[in-house]
């Protein structure tokens, strides 16, 4: 018999004997309350099934529930000592997805360390609200830059460029891009320069790192910080020379918070301000663009001073869009 929040799971027949290996989940909040009585699924390398082209891995899946304490113990063979492991629809809670553990080898048929604890956070469902939510620039839909060298105003509530270059009416980020050194080729060296300004005293934007497709579906804080906005954010890419790669000057686990619509009172205090969220980087493409390609995610708060960033995709205010231009993370 076994404890509670524990769950032991066989492996077919094996040609082989596959080492052990044993781990123990502790879900809790991100208050650090337990979480119980949530299942958590495990999944673990199980042979290589050839086919076509290089074939696929076939991985097996185990499952456990948390005891009152929010803890489960789970038991299985692998042959890499690999584990990925998620929580899935939970009432109440943001799922939590596709985190993994690397066990460091194998003794007399015991992967090691041997039953480590791995803390597990799941995120309650507090607040969720209407927002302005979109993807610009994704796949069949280029967002490209009206100009280069001259600043351009994008509206996030219109989701358009500003006039006379779209129906926007207020520059809420504006782009500036600079070639130091132009693009012809893509074998040779180019230097560009992409700069995201604001139109306010006030308005600005900061970093906040987070892996995509990992860990808590709302990847963010629920809350966009206070302060800590910058005015500017540049983003740099190209080719430093014809024998070196092409930088991006992206990274996958960039995200950001902004700050726009900023009114300041006569100290110069916050009196009214809209903020929001990023999701994934900044990108700009000059390669298949007379001037760039720009792509980015974002989720507009529409309520003055509100910083919940707690998206509900169900109400989005742009109404329903076209499948690739929509947001349906929170």
């Amino acid at each position: 018999m076994f404890a509670a929040g524990s769950l032991i799971a066989q492996q077919p027949q094996q040609t082989k004997e596959l080492p052990k290996a044993q781990m123990t989940f502790r879900v809790t909040t991100d208050d650090g309350e337990p979480v119980q009585n949530v299942e958590v699924t495990t999944s673990t390398f199980l042979r290589w099934q050839p086919g076509e082209g290089f074939g696929k891995d076939i991985y097996q899946d185990f499952k456990g529930k948390t005891d009152e304490k929010g803890v489960a113990t789970l038991s299985f063979a692998s042959e890499r000592g690999d584990c990925r492991y998620s929580i899935f629809d939970v009432p109440g809670y943001y799922s939590t997805r596709n985190l993994e553990y690397q066990f460091k080898e194998a003794k007399e048929g015991k992967w090691q360390p041997w039953n480590p604890t791995v803390d597990v956070m799941l995120k309650p469902i507090i607040n969720p609200i209407a927002m302005h939510a979109r993807k610009m620039g994704f796949i069949t839909v280029p967002l490209e830059l009206p100009q280069k060298g001259q600043p351009v105003g994008f509206d996030l509530m219109a989701g358009d460029w500003v006039a006379p270059h779209g129906k926007g009416s207020v520059a809420d980020l504006v782009f500036t891009l600079k070639e130091t050194i132009p693009f012809v080729r893509v074998e040779d060296p180019f230097d560009v320069t992409l700069t995201i300004s604001f139109s306010n005293k006030g308005d600005g934007i900061q970093s906040s790192l987070a892996p995509i497709n990992k860990g808590s579906d709302l990847r963010l804080p629920r809350s966009s910080p206070k302060e800590g906005y910058e005015q500017t954010l540049v983003k740099e890419s190209g080719r430093p020379s014809a024998k070196k790669p092409i930088n991006s000057g992206t990274r996958e686990d960039q995200n950001y918070f902004f700050r726009v619509r900023t009114v300041l009172d006569e100290k110069g205090r916050i009196k009214s301000a809209l903020y929001g969220k990023i999701f994934g980087d900044i990108t700009s493409d000059v390669i298949n663009s007379k001037t760039a390609f720009i792509q980015f995610t974002y989720c507009l708060n529409p309520n003055p001073n509100d910083r919940n960033m707690e998206f509900d995709p169900k109400k989005n205010l742009f109404g329903t869009l076209p499948f690739n231009q929509r947001v349906t993370t929170p």
